[in-house]
């Protein structure tokens, strides 16, 4: 209890000394529960309560505080949605004391992990500029387990704007301990996020973000938020903010710095069944001020009580490297000490190193699994064994003669499941001996169950849609389909592959996850392998060889003709005049026919963004016509006034289709057609009664049975003279049939 008092005491005191360059200080002193989220960020008193999720229709349990710590978990958390960017502002042009101008600030809180976060993990802290409903990321803090060397620890990092790939933090971290995380956002000097835990000064070691970043005075940091990401996998509390715009005011308004010993909060386990020369290693994590520059030195002794024990030359790390050469018990301790030269020695941990005698014993045996025809499958051994260790691994009775990878005390398989008619079963194991007895051990049997992957049309996949939310009802099972491409080029970003395929049936958007390998050409005939997805372009058929092996694709050959395009009208539906157009249109290529461009006559089609424009019919309706900036082909265009047609892929998964246009050619554009005179006729008795909109026309009339066939003729037709609008014309009742039209002087 002293080691707490003594670390809350200057937290406390913190609160009564915070200086002028102090932005805004953070103790969230709340009642247990979410907070009130305001609509404001007013100076004063107000500002303790200018918490604001990011999209303003999220649930208001996504910033919940308790015993005036902010927990961040996961989207769903104890029954609780959590989803949103939770942040307060701290620029002027919120009112707040904070400038205008691009500033290096610091912000400093203490994190505390109760779980671990996943394996690639995620943000949870972020600089953002713009409004809190909306704005650009800046800078982020990540948590991720990738990485860390020690069982049940986690590691921090930082990006700067992209933030695909964070810069880590070497150290590794445990769960259920304070730590201090101090960031700096600098858009003056490095562009670049940094981040130092539980620091000392501004010079103790600290991570820069690498990813690149050019500030802008459009784009300043004026706001701090906390995510709560989908994935994360990690909960953790939040407590004392201080954001400032000095280290040493965020630093030591948060956590004081003092001379307190560091403490051991994961103390190095005992070894009892080692045998000689077999690699072994313990570890401990310590916890304290000038975390990243505390030394280590383990020590060795032959005794149980670990009296007068001697440094172990070399070994400055939390992690020990054990001598395991000779037979015995030998009793290890860590001392680590602080930059202030004050210590902290580990408990006892022993190691017992055996005689090399007796067969191996399996640890881990290799565990069947169920998977697809084309999937790459792993299966793992691993033992404790004395002596150099020998692995024959055997597929149905065969000994292995590739994919075998050994390690040690440790051993893998790998090879890639067949391309199967239909379900089989291929069954391993692995027979494992030591070169200090003449017994080996067998595993078990690891039976692989492989799956065929059925080849089907189009219109089936289309079938796994629901009609009522448009969304795929079955995203985990593969299908392959062969078809032809119909798009012209990527219509997304150059680091995935989005294209439309089409067969005789339906048509469907495939997604790779392939980087730049996947470049299809239009009119390519393409087999693609994947699971459906749904996205906002519409239902999808989804590949990623990095965490779905069995996904892929063939291109069989190239230049073949493209499908019919299918001519929809302006006032295409869901259900008119198509049916179930979700599942038997959408997708497909498609042409409007008559189409006037209106305000978009003369536009140039953007090469840096995305554009949806409304076109119509000479009859007034409605349609929109998409184009991607990605599509070199049609970028930098200019549109026509009018088109007799345009072809393309209907682009969506909800009513509101667009027609997705990558070939400009498929505009096809011509002159505005000059429209008919709208002409109406009532009838009284004999007399035709005509009128008209529009300039002076002369009315004309012939009774030759051809009719309008020859209204090219100009001498077949009478003329009325003087023709006034409207026109009262008398008609014989008992002759011929009578054309009438009109037609501009």
């Amino acid at each position: 209890m002293k080691k707490i008092l003594a670390l809350t005491l200057p937290l406390l005191l913190a609160a009564w000394s915070v200086r002028a360059d102090v932005i805004w200080q953070e103790q969230f002193q709340y009642s247990n529960g979410p907070v009130v989220l305001t609509s404001t960020n007013t100076v004063g008193a107000a500002m303790v309560t200018n918490w604001l999720r990011f999209s303003g229709t999220a649930n208001p349990s996504d910033m919940l505080v308790n015993n005036h710590k902010v927990e961040v978990w996961t989207t769903v958390a104890g029954g609780l949605p959590r989803q949103d960017d939770c942040g307060r502002l701290f620029s002027i042009t919120n009112n707040s004391i904070y400038t205008n101008s691009q500033q290096v600030v610091y912000i400093s809180y203490i994190v505390n992990f109760s779980n671990l976060p996943s394996a690639t993990g995620g943000y949870f802290g972020l600089f953002k500029n713009g409004v809190p409903t909306s704005g650009n990321f800046q800078g982020k803090i990540w948590a991720l387990t990738n990485g860390a060397v020690l069982p049940n620890t986690f590691r921090l990092g930082v990006s700067a704007a992209a933030g695909a790939t964070p810069t880590i933090c070497t150290m590794d971290l445990a769960t259920n301990t304070d730590y201090q995380v101090v960031l700096q956002w600098d858009p003056v000097t490095l562009d670049a996020l940094s981040l130092w835990i539980n620091p000392i000064s501004s010079s103790d070691p600290k991570v820069v973000s690498n990813d690149g970043f050019t500030p802008t005075a459009a784009n300043i940091a004026n706001i701090y938020c906390f995510r709560q990401a989908t994935g994360f996998g990690g909960f953790l509390t939040v407590s004392n903010m201080v954001l400032a715009t000095t280290f040493g005011d965020s630093a030591t308004n948060v956590w004081a710095t003092n001379a307190v010993a560091p403490t051991i909060v994961y103390q190095p386990a005992a070894v009892t069944t080692n045998f000689q020369n077999t690699a072994t290693t313990i570890s401990a994590v310590a916890n304290g001020q000038g975390l990243a520059s505390m030394t280590y030195q383990w020590q060795v002794s032959s005794t149980p009580g670990n009296t007068s024990p001697a440094d172990v030359s070399g070994a400055n790390a939390n992690i020990l490297s054990v001598d395991t050469s000779t037979v015995g018990n030998k009793y290890f301790t860590l001392k680590v000490t602080t930059p202030w030269g004050l210590s902290t020695t580990s408990s006892v941990a022993k190691v017992a190193v055996l005689a090399p005698v007796g067969p191996p014993v399996f640890v881990g045996q290799p565990v069947s699994q169920t998977t697809f025809s084309g999937a790459t499958v792993t299966l793992t051994t691993s033992v404790l064994s004395p002596g150099n260790t020998t692995y024959t691994w055997y597929s149905n009775n065969v000994v292995v003669t590739t994919g075998q990878v050994d390690s040690g005390l440790s051993s893998s398989y790998t090879f890639t499941a067949p391309p199967v008619g239909s379900q089989t079963t291929i069954t391993n194991r692995v027979a494992v001996t030591n070169d200090t007895t003449l017994v080996g051990i067998v595993s078990t049997n690891a039976v692989v169950t492989v799956n065929p992957i059925q080849s089907v049309s189009v219109a089936f996949i289309r079938s796994l849609i629901d009609p009522a939310t448009l969304q795929a009802t079955n995203t985990t099972t593969p299908y392959s389909v062969t078809g032809i491409i119909t798009t012209l080029t990527n219509i997304t970003s150059g680091d995935t592959s989005s294209y439309y395929l089409q067969d005789g049936t339906a048509g469907i958007n495939i997604f790779a996850t392939f980087g730049s390998t996947f470049r299809p050409a239009q009119g390519d005939s393409v087999t693609f392998v994947g699971v459906t997805s749904s996205f906002s372009s519409g239902m999808e058929l989804y590949a990623d060889t990095v965490n779905r092996t069995y996904t892929g694709y063939t291109i069989n050959s190239s230049g073949n003709a493209l499908p019919a395009a299918k001519i929809i009208p302006f006032n295409l539906t869901n259900t008119t005049p198509f049916v179930y157009l979700a599942t038997n249109t959408a997708g497909s290529l498609v042409t409007l026919q008559n189409v006037y461009f209106g305000t978009n006559t003369g536009v140039v089609v953007s090469n840096t963004a995305n554009m949806n424009m409304t076109v119509t019919n000479a009859s007034g309706g409605n349609f929109i016509l998409s184009f991607f900036y990605y599509d070199k082909d049609t970028a930098l265009q200019t549109l026509p006034a009018y088109a007799s047609s345009v072809t393309g892929v209907l682009f969506g998964n909800t009513t509101n289709y667009s027609l997705a246009v990558t070939k400009f050619s498929d505009i096809i554009a011509a002159s505005v057609p000059v429209l008919p005179i709208p002409l109406t006729v009532s009838k009284s008795g004999n007399v035709l009664t005509f009128s008209w909109t529009g300039a002076s026309f002369n009315m004309q009339s012939q009774t030759n049975t051809l009719g309008v066939g020859l209204q090219t003729n100009s001498s077949s037709w009478f003329n009325y003279p003087d023709a006034s609008n409207p026109l009262n014309v008398t008609i014989d009742p008992t002759a011929p049939t009578v054309f009438f039209r009109l037609i501009q002087p």
